[in-house]
């Protein structure tokens, strides 16, 4: 017979000669056991590290890839995976106001989760983007497996609308669950949403972040190289382009977090190519992120072909990948602004304040097509918690 089940017994044996004795014993060691339980149970729960949510777009509003890493600590099978969007870090949680879920997100490539068959869910009819009270995102694992201590990846491909509240950080609670739904690991990441005009995000409770970008005047360094235009905090006015005459301008990028493993900014245009007038258009320049080159004049013989340029550089000397001094090595170097986000800024200190600088330039030929061309730069920031 079970040790518990004699315990039970004896204590039955002596209700019958002390009844008030017998059913405070009993009433003790049924609460002992279940309090013990409870201890254990709740003592399971520990940190996932390295946990963050990079997302492919910072405009309000907009649908973006929202790709979630961590580290697992625990060796328990994980069954479930809640990614619960909230307002703030901790406490009650509010959904961010208009944010949108699908009813079937769909997953990019999972990895480090152990088991087979992973699917994706939400809360869509609380999350619709009016009346917002749940917005919560699921994914499940069909047949779950002993979990190692290895880095996670959960890719939502489709399925995440961005809150259209400009300027403001939205914070992720990450749960793991076992087969009974109850919690294994946790840990809180954040991200922001900004505008079109003014490209600073906040976040100032338990993980604090906060980025900005601040104006350049002419006749400023840029990575060696020197401006002869003034931008603003939202934009980069190149004014009238000449052949034989390159126009650079730079923004500096603010970023204060506490974020313990630092973090990234990358920089992507919105639309490729990245200036255009009607069916005219400015080119990228021809080097990329991974192997940016020395500035080269656009030499294309047919109109809007070649004819311009528009490329990009940035003052960090050690990024987080690749040839890390890529962009100052025998520099400047310059990468073409393509739709494929491209690293410029890393830090992996904890408890960072920095800023750095990124340049950008525009030159065309003869044969470029008179117009007024427009385009958007888009500048994202990742914390790594």
């Amino acid at each position: 017979m079970h040790a518990f089940s004699l315990i039970i017994v004896k204590i039955m044996n002596m209700m019958k000669k002390y009844n008030h004795l017998g059913i405070f014993l009993l009433f003790f060691v049924i609460g002992g056991v279940v309090f013990s339980q409870l201890l254990i149970t709740q003592s399971q729960a520990a940190t996932l590290s390295t946990a963050k949510d990079v997302i492919s777009d910072s405009r309000p509003g907009s649908t973006a890839l929202h790709t979630f890493t961590f580290t697992t600590p625990s060796s328990t099978e994980i069954k479930t995976i809640d990614f619960l969007y909230c307002t703030t870090a901790s406490g009650d949680c509010t959904a961010p106001t208009g944010m949108i879920l699908a009813a079937s997100p769909t997953l990019g490539t999972v990895s480090g989760i152990g088991g087979t068959g992973y699917t994706a869910s939400s809360t869509s009819a609380n999350c619709t983007g009016t009346g917002n009270s749940n917005c919560t995102l699921t994914v499940t694992v069909g047949t779950p497996a002993t979990q190692t201590v290895t880095p996670v990846a959960v890719p939502f491909a489709t399925g995440v609308t961005n809150p259209t509240t400009p300027n403001t950080s939205t914070f992720v609670r990450i749960t793991t669950k076992n087969a009974s739904a109850e919690a294994i690991d946790t840990n809180t990441v954040a991200f922001a949403v900004l505008t079109s005009t003014s490209v600073a995000m906040t976040a100032s409770v338990d993980p604090t972040f906060s980025f900005s970008l601040i104006a350049v005047d002419t006749a400023s360094p840029v990575n060696t190289a020197t401006t002869n235009i003034t931008t603003t905090a939202s934009t980069i006015p190149f004014g009238t382009l000449t052949s034989g005459s390159t126009k650079i301008g730079a923004i500096d990028t603010r970023v204060v977090t506490n974020a313990a493993a630092g973090y990234t900014i990358t920089i992507a245009a919105a639309a490729n190519p990245p200036l255009a007038d009607g069916l005219n258009n400015i080119d990228v320049f021809t080097a990329v992120n991974a192997t940016p080159a020395v500035w080269s004049s656009p030499a294309g013989s047919a109109a809007s072909v070649n004819t311009g340029f528009i490329g990009y550089t940035t003052e960090e000397a050690a990024l987080g990948t690749g040839t890390v001094d890529r962009f100052t090595a025998d520099g400047p170097k310059w990468a073409g602004l393509t739709t494929t986000a491209g690293e410029v800024v890393f830090s992996q200190v904890g408890g960072d304040a920095r800023t750095k600088r990124v340049g950008f330039q525009a030159e065309v030929n003869a044969l470029q097509p008179s117009g007024s061309y427009t385009g958007t730069v888009i500048l994202v920031a990742t914390p790594t918690y």
